[in-house]
């Protein structure tokens, strides 16, 4: 009973945050100067994959940060090495609705993006709630032919099943390529 409540509030939530306005803009991939990346903690494969990313945006000049969800009691047997990664632990860092305390979330979302990206995958209340909540020109997402994030994203690439970062992360820099400068 306590969850169909919660599920009702989050609801509540994410649809009084989508009626704010913004300024929807999408730019080439060299003009992107500021990307954020909202991200699930699971294993160590996937975030050398996310760091590599981030690590090849930085050298290209652009800036990018990073909003990571840790589940409840979860062990990390791997390092969290890149300087601008903001973790959130499910249960410690989150209200009783299920909203990330602000002071967890303040140093991401204080920031304005030219890209935001969601590397979720799934429809998930932290991922709508951080993208509604930042100031980003541009806001892609990964779903599945079932899930509709139009109202939440700007920019969807579908796929089957869980998303594979690595092939994510290369559509939408080809995708971004091929808009005119």
């Amino acid at each position: 009973m306590l969850d169909f409540i919660k599920d009702i509030r989050q609801r509540q939530i994410i649809k009084d945050l989508k009626n704010a306005p913004r300024d929807k803009k999408i730019e080439n991939i060299e003009e992107i100067k500021t990307i954020g990346v909202i991200c699930r903690l699971s294993d160590e494969a996937n975030w050398n994959i996310l760091h590599h990313f981030a690590k090849v945006m930085e050298s290209q000049g652009k800036s990018v940060h990073i909003i990571a969800m840790q589940q409840k009691d979860q062990e990390l047997n791997f390092v969290i090495t890149h300087q601008s990664t903001y973790k959130c632990r499910v249960g410690s860092d989150f209200n009783f609705w299920g909203l990330p305390t602000n002071d967890s979330i303040e140093p991401f979302i204080s920031r304005h993006y030219d890209l935001l990206i969601d590397t979720i995958g799934e429809q998930n209340f932290f991922s709508q709630y951080i993208a509604l909540r930042t100031d980003a020109s541009l806001k892609v997402v990964y779903a599945t032919p079932s899930e509709d994030p139009t109202e939440v994203f700007d920019l969807i690439i579908r796929g089957d099943g869980q998303v594979e970062l690595r092939g994510f992360f290369n559509n939408i820099i080809e995708y971004l390529s091929m808009i005119k400068k």
